[in-house]
């Protein structure tokens, strides 16, 4: 009789908080959009813009950049200017790079606008999962949490379906132009709905750091994506390598001295939170560039219209969704360790069918399939790996960083394995042929002399980049099973009922 009466009062406060709830539901899945759409767009962005791979790579990764290198300065920036006011000026922030897209006419210009929308994005994460944390409290915390995810996961869902049908009418610019309207509906709603939430005690932002982290990144992602088109030992890309380390060091240097550091180094250099934070990195790094590569197989290698990649997009996430409680069910018994060695063992399972055909859709879509599977084996337990690993008191810090190694995972997985990629194209196409049929596979397609080797060297290139992410994700995953140990005593748990309420204005 008792529970009765607590689940009858949980879902009339859920009902009652329901326009707070959708308000964030709604940030969030734009967020999650964003990028979704993106990667069905990147073959006609390539044409219209005429950006060979590399220009294509800082499309997508001056986003993973912004976002990923901010999202802690931006989490604590939230928690001591008010988090209802840091999301709406991030929704705005977003809106605002959408409209720029608009008057973009080159891929450097692009890149630099999504750039500023992933600053919008860092601005708003944040402060969505943290909103829900202070406005619902008890069980319906979880039923709350529980809606946002599945909500967020959506948008990875319908945003290549999306993408496809809107490229089958207008323009790929409009794809940006839904941030627009959700942040016209969302803004007024947090506005009006939720009350505003900071700490009491928040720490200064750490803004050297912030800006030396995105630095490291920058110069890093920049030698890799300069490296086939320059020479690995070209003086700019030798150049970009130093630079990175030494902005490295710099980096190290401030957060080890710095009274409040972005990122406290001594607290997170233990083996319980190491090895998990490899392992999500990583493991982003492989769906971010097998995203990247398996849209423009698709589209300029087999010849599918972005209506029917988004449509075939859908499968593997289905498959995703039909496998979760299942691997949830998997997860209650066994090890963390053998969880994430066997998870990443799957991802490079996925991987492998598509290394060895590059041109079959059956094996892409299968092998996404397998890998998408194996990610959330392996990245639902390292989220909760990262957290326990942390203080009960850092919880907030442990969320941040999940999404900050994802990001940088992604971004580095991009740059990274689509130099392999573009270098092993170029590799392919004789010397003598023409300069923009070297440069992408795009110029290929442009002259019908080239355009069948172009397809098949873009499928060797692919080859490749999946052959080397399925050896990394065996080697990462072998490691884990090695190394990781549980922390012991101090961790997190969801479950755990709060000791204590962020302080509510």
């Amino acid at each position: 009789m008792t529970t009765k009466s607590a689940s009858a009062a949980d879902e009339l406060t859920i009902g009652d908080r329901w326009p707070i709830l959708g308000a964030l539901m709604l940030a969030a899945m734009v967020i999650m959009l964003d990028n979704s759409v993106l990667n069905v767009a990147l073959p006609s962005i390539s044409t219209a813009l005429h950006a060979g791979t590399a220009e294509l790579q800082w499309v997508v990764t001056a986003y993973s950049l912004t976002f990923g290198g901010l999202l802690l300065t931006t989490g604590n920036l939230a928690d001591r200017l008010g988090r209802k006011r840091v999301l709406v000026v991030g929704l705005a922030v977003m809106a605002a790079g959408s409209l720029l897209v608009l008057v973009a006419q080159s891929a450097t210009v692009l890149a630099l606008i999504r750039g500023l929308i992933g600053v919008g994005a860092a601005l708003a994460m944040p402060s969505t999962l943290s909103l829900i944390y202070t406005t619902f409290t008890g069980g319906i915390r979880l039923k709350a949490t529980g809606l946002f995810s599945s909500v967020s996961m959506a948008g990875i869902v319908v945003g290549p379906v999306l993408a496809g049908v809107m490229l089958t009418h207008l323009s790929w610019q409009w794809l940006f132009l839904i941030n627009v309207p959700v942040a016209a509906v969302a803004i007024p709603v947090i506005l009006a709905v939720i009350p505003e939430s900071r700490e009491a005690t928040g720490e200064p932002v750490d803004l050297a750091g912030a800006l030396l982290s995105v630095g490291v990144l920058a110069a890093l992602i920049y030698g890799l994506s300069s490296g086939p088109d320059h020479g690995w030992l070209s003086p700019l890309v030798l150049g970009s390598f130093a630079g990175a380390a030494a902005l490295l060091g710099l980096f190290c240097w401030r957060e080890l001295t710095a009274v409040h550091p972005m990122l406290d180094l001594r607290t997170i250099a233990t083996q319980a939170f190491a090895v998990p934070a490899v392992v999500e990195g990583t493991a982003f790094l492989a769906v971010s560039a097998v995203m990247f590569i398996q849209t423009q197989l698709l589209q300029l290698v087999l010849g599918y219209t972005p209506l029917q990649t988004g449509l075939l997009s859908l499968g593997p996430v289905v498959v995703m969704v039909l496998g979760n409680s299942v691997i949830a069910r998997i997860g209650t018994r066994v090890p963390a360790r053998f969880m994430i060695a066997g998870g990443l063992s799957v991802v490079a399972a996925g991987t492998v069918l598509m290394a060895l055909w590059p041109m079959s859709v059956w094996a892409i879509v299968a092998g996404m399939s397998v890998l998408m599977l194996g990610v959330r084996a392996a990245l639902t337990t390292v989220a909760i790996e990262v957290i326990n690993a942390l203080p009960k008191e850092r919880a907030g810090m442990g969320s941040a960083l999940n999404d900050t190694f994802q990001e940088i995972g992604g971004a580095l997985g991009v740059a990274l394995l689509g130099a392999l990629l573009n270098q092993a194209y170029q590799a392919a196409i004789p010397a003598s042929a023409p300069a923009a049929v070297r440069a992408s596979v795009t110029g290929a397609l442009a002259d019908p002399a080239w355009a069948e080797l172009g397809r098949h060297a873009f499928a060797s290139g692919a080859t490749v980049a999946f052959g080397v992410g399925t050896v990394l994700m065996l080697v990462v995953g072998v490691a884990a099973a090695v190394l990781h140990r549980p922390a012991p005593g101090h961790g997190w748990s969801a479950t755990a009922p709060a000791e204590e309420e962020p302080a509510l204005d």
